[in-house]
């Protein structure tokens, strides 16, 4: 269906270029008839869905039109129709009443949340009229405010007396009720302090940290009403991402954190982001108590037999949250210093510094350089240029700390949605040093390094197991790899990890899972 929907997104934006043409291309498909041969099969395919299903897909075409940069700009990224549902049935457990309470949605998109909510309004009995007075939208398209007020009319089969989505940027806009529901899945991307209005951001932000999502939780939990439900579809990076601690403190400030839900997988659920998300279900009234369990579900992809951990967040406000293991039991008891490695950064910013960056050194002092694609799961790690036909060297006028002459690995920061991984490590080949003297490597790089060489390969095994992966990935929700989450990463302890490795015959992803089941026996005994 995508492919389908990226074609046809490219043939309707050659003559649709404005916001009403993009809206009234989509809003043809509607109907079962048309006149517009070049959309006749994707319409008979949308029909063929269920309703939420085909709204989602409208709106998706609609996002699929716009230029790069205006979709960029904006975040324009949908909430599938399962996780819409998914993320409705928490808000409604956690005490919205559809049959009482107002609704607004500052980031209103598709209507993805508005429509799914209407169509449940419907059902309950509630006349078209009563559901198009309780229900409140936002959103700065105007073409995709005007497709989604249609989306809302359709799902309730009546025309809409009022607009139920004004065009606006929520973040500047004068909204003067309180809503039993504030529900939203917001905008995010960096903001520079030129571009916030007033102080409530530093409620939520940093100065030289300003995320749009951030803003946007701010935001509703000023405007949902005491007793009223916040229900938030965002990056998990705010879980444990250090520059969102005071997010964090501020939502427990503000009502009881009832789920922290994770949606399964980076890839196909947002259409094109590689972005973990979280679902956050908070009741807004008095501060969240330090020994309230919350729920740690999965969410909106597929429906899981596994029990839903409840487990309390940390005691400061201000730490990071935890997604934790099926069973909050089982650590491992160690972290990297443990193992004797230290971890830090890439040193190499070559954007930035283009003449230190040269492919022969013709008498100049300098060290080659390990890029992020040089770093390979289970084969050494040697430098090669960054097109991978020579190596390329940095040049340093005296001596510097950068310059790595140990014992050393390296980690890829960043990954992409296409890896399955998020660690990826690799041992640098002793023979760099050798032959150089050492190596720097680039800032989409971390270094672990140790005085014992022993040591370090074994954990650079350990960091390379499925095992360990998931336990980063439920500490982290960004797709780059936190040198400070790294550091404290819940480990086998060293000797536990050696002793599986042996009674597995060396495999590692075997030993890693025994090692961490080891030391739950130990705790329970």
């Amino acid at each position: 269906m995508l492919a389908r929907a990226r074609i046809i997104a490219r043939e309707l934006a050659i003559s649709a270029a404005t916001p009403q043409a993009r809206a009234d291309a989509c809003l043809d498909l509607l109907d079962e008839l048309g006149s517009d041969s070049r959309v006749e099969g994707f319409r008979r395919a949308l029909h063929a869905l269920p309703v939420d299903e085909r709204h989602y897909w409208i709106g998706t075409l609609y996002t699929l039109m716009l230029p790069s940069k205006v979709r960029r700009s904006q975040a324009t990224y949908f909430t599938p129709p399962a996780v819409a549902d998914a993320v409705v049935d928490l808000a409604i457990e956690a005490g919205f009443n559809f049959a009482q309470d107002d609704v607004l949605d500052p980031a209103a998109g598709g209507a993805a949340f508005l429509s799914t909510i209407a169509g449940r309004m419907a059902t309950a009995g509630l006349a078209a009229k009563d559901v198009a007075y309780r229900l409140n939208g936002i959103e700065i398209d105007a073409g995709l405010a005007t497709l989604s007020r249609r989306l809302i009319a359709d799902r309730l089969g009546a025309a809409l007396p009022r607009d139920i989505i004004v065009v606006d940027d929520a973040l500047k806009a004068k909204i003067p009720a309180a809503y039993g529901l504030v529900i939203a899945n917001p905008p995010y991307g960096r903001m520079s302090i030129e571009e916030v209005r007033g102080r409530a951001w530093r409620r939520v932000a940093h100065s030289g940290h300003i995320n749009k999502y951030a803003l946007f939780a701010e935001l509703c939990f000023r405007h949902a009403k005491p007793g009223g439900v916040v229900a938030l579809v965002i990056p998990s990076s705010f879980r444990a991402g250090p520059l969102y601690d005071r997010m964090r403190s501020f939502i427990r400030s503000r009502g009881e954190v009832l789920t922290i839900g994770s949606i399964a997988g980076r890839d196909g659920v947002f259409l094109d982001v590689a972005q973990d998300i979280s679902v956050l279900i908070v009741r807004k009234g008095k501060a969240h108590r330090a020994d309230a369990k919350v729920r740690f579900p999965i969410v909106g992809v597929t429906c899981s037999a596994t029990p839903i951990v409840e487990q309390a967040l940390p005691p400061k406000s201000g730490d990071v949250w935890p997604l934790p293991a099926i069973d909050p039991q089982t650590v491992g008891g160690a972290t990297l210093a443990d193992y004797g490695v230290g971890a830090k950064a890439g040193y190499f910013v070559w954007n930035r510094e283009q003449t230190r960056l040269v492919s022969k050194l013709g008498g100049r002092r300098g060290f080659p350089l390990i890029w992020a694609k040089n770093v390979r799961s289970g084969a050494l790690c040697r430098p090669s240029g960054k097109k991978g036909i020579q190596t390329d060297f940095v040049t340093f006028a005296e001596d510097s700390a950068a310059v790595i002459r140990s014992a050393a690995a390296v980690m890829q920061r960043t990954t992409n949605d296409k890896q399955p991984r998020r660690l990826i490590a690799a041992m640098v080949d002793p023979a760099v040093v050798a032959r150089w003297g050492g190596f720097v490597t680039e800032n989409h790089t971390i270094v672990l390094t140790s005085e014992n060489p022993e040591q370090l390969a074994l954990a650079v095994a350990l960091l390379n197991t499925s095992a360990v992966d998931q336990r980063y990935r439920r500490v982290s929700g960004t797709a780059a790899v936190s040198v400070t989450l790294l550091r404290k990463l819940d480990l086998p302890l060293p000797a536990v990890f050696r002793e599986a490795l042996r009674d597995a015959d060396g495999d590692a992803e075997a030993a890693a899972l025994a090692a961490y089941r080891v030391h739950a026996k130990m705790v329970e005994a």
